[in-house]
């Protein structure tokens, strides 16, 4: 099973829930606070295998857009409704004409922006005249530095080349270097409790499946074993738990 088979696969989604590793209900609150309804038409940049677009039409009768970064996830963004649509698209080279979009909307996507101002600049000139960018993201805590083991993973192997830390500070002055104006910046300390609850359910059946799987990291060339793997997971927990990592909404307009 490859990972657009594992993202699309009903039994992980349903374990996972939607909008994982976001929430639900936060995705809904925010949307709702930045007014989409049935008149609205939403760009979800990095809709994943496309379930967060549903979500939204099912609860606010809108359109949405789905922009597919990863093109094999397409095959899995499978919904039979006029109102919803899917490409696949960098995130910040989305395919359509300048102000089509009342709303984008970004999720857990920031983490792996290398130049996040131009994905922002990007939804800023989709957006229509008094439209809202809407992002929900992952966030590093103030001073925070990344636990042991998954700090010498980070600095080990490419995984640096494709996560990039950012404090909730950082990723709103890149919004304002784009081009926004922020209506709402506040800490969403729910999705990390969600987040901390979902991996606490898996982790008895991850140790025990790692434990007892014939996988061995070296030979995926990633220089570590699997009680490596399994103590990065603790380690990852914990930092929920101390706040070392978090999550952060923010709501902005075009100047």
């Amino acid at each position: 099973m490859d990972v657009g088979d594992a993202a699309g696969n009903p039994m992980i989604r349903n374990a996972l829930g939607d909008s994982f590793p976001a929430s639900p209900e936060v995705t809904l609150r925010l949307c709702r606070e930045a007014g989409i309804d049935e008149y609205s038409h939403v760009l979800h940049l990095g809709a994943g295998v496309g379930t967060v677009c549903q979500l939204l039409i099912e609860k606010f009768g809108c359109r949405a857009t789905g922009v597919v970064v990863v093109e094999p996830f397409l095959q899995h963004c499978i919904y039979e409704d006029e109102r919803v649509h899917y490409v696949h698209s960098k995130m910040n080279e989305p395919p359509f004409e300048p102000g089509t979009f009342t709303h984008v909307l970004i999720e857990c996507r920031c983490v792996i922006q290398r130049d996040l101002e131009s994905v922002f600049s990007a939804a800023k000139q989709m957006l229509a005249p008094g439209g809202q960018l809407i992002v929900n993201e992952p966030v590093m805590g103030p001073s925070s530095t990344l636990p042991k083991l998954i700090g010498r993973m980070v600095g080990e192997t490419r995984i640096q080349e494709v996560v990039y830390q950012r404090t909730a500070l950082e990723i709103g002055i890149e919004m304002s270097t784009a081009g926004f104006e922020m209506i709402n910046s506040q800490p969403e300390s729910e999705v990390t409790e969600r987040l901390l609850l979902k991996l606490n359910q898996i982790s008895m059946l991850l140790k025990m499946a790692l434990r007892f799987s014939s996988f061995d990291p070296k030979s995926a060339e990633f220089p570590f074993t699997k009680k490596d793997l399994l103590k990065a997971f603790d380690e990852l927990r914990k930092a929920l738990d101390n706040e070392t990592f978090g999550w952060h909404s923010w709501r902005a307009t075009p100047i």
